[in-house]
């Protein structure tokens, strides 16, 4: 990544169908996971555009498909249509490819960038050979499973013609600062590892979902571990506003995505 006095916010949603249910072994349909993932986002876009920023949607094409209205809105606001897959339950190898043809051809704009779901990983080579700019599927803590990735780099850097942007960590412990993070440490702790980041590395990366921002707390029949519904719904839209008017107020520049890959 290029120095720069500069410092950057990459705000991201991984813009899905609501599937939690189903990794608790609860049935949801798709027409009930889509009401969630939809309220959610609408919640996400109010909050976006009260404060006049922008952020990077990484959308599967099964919502993308399911929800045309929210889909125009995003777009028409500014923001940045990025893929996710096409069903976030059973990813194929396929979805690098098929995923950025469906959705480009229902946003009619390009797609540059793709995130795996749940985070696991995705081939470099699929991607380039789909046409993609940048890859966000690395999350480098150390957190046992898919996100222990201690021995890659904490910030962007290129693979062939790959930009790759991994989740923001904090320096040296490598303390995870994602959407977990901000629904569960206290927020004056919270904001000054977010705040130490961003000063180290100049830049600050950060993804959260459309359904943390539905009240997951009022459904027990989903069976929605506590790590997750802890601090659900409205609660976590305060969270995510003051988290951007902070870094506002410290003059932060939030960009997409792809912006910021054409920077590099």
């Amino acid at each position: 990544m290029k120095p720069s006095s500069k410092k950057y916010i990459l705000l991201s949603f991984d813009t899905e169908e609501f599937d939690v249910p189903r990794e608790q072994g609860v049935e949801i349909s798709l027409e009930r996971s889509m009401e969630v993932s939809v309220e959610g986002t609408t919640h996400i876009l109010n909050i976006l555009k009260e404060n006049g920023v922008t952020a990077t949607f990484f959308c599967t094409t099964t919502f993308a498909q399911n929800a045309p209205d929210v889909m125009k809105r995003i777009i028409e606001e500014g923001h940045e249509v990025a893929s996710h897959g096409v069903d976030h339950w059973q990813p194929k190898e396929s979805d690098v490819t098929v995923s950025k043809q469906i959705l480009e051809d229902l946003c009619h704009c390009m797609v540059q960038g793709y995130r795996q779901p749940r985070m696991f990983p995705v081939e470099n080579s699929e991607l380039e050979q789909a046409g993609y700019r940048y890859n966000s599927s690395l999350h480098p803590t150390f957190i046992p499973g898919r996100y222990m990735h201690l021995n890659v780099s904490r910030t962007p850097f290129r693979e062939g013609r790959l930009l790759q942007i991994p989740a923001s960590v904090t320096p040296w412990l490598r303390l995870p600062v994602f959407w977990l993070a901000c629904h569960h440490y206290p927020q004056w702790l919270y904001k000054r590892l977010c705040r130490r980041t961003l000063r180290h590395d100049g830049l600050f990366v950060i993804y959260f979902h459309p359904w943390e921002f539905y009240d997951l707390k009022a459904h027990r029949e989903w069976k929605i571990p506590y790590t997750i519904s802890h601090n659900s719904g409205e609660e976590m839209a305060k969270r995510l506003q003051r988290l951007i008017q902070t870094f506002k107020a410290e003059n932060a520049l939030f960009i997409t995505y792809n912006k910021f890959t054409s920077m590099q």
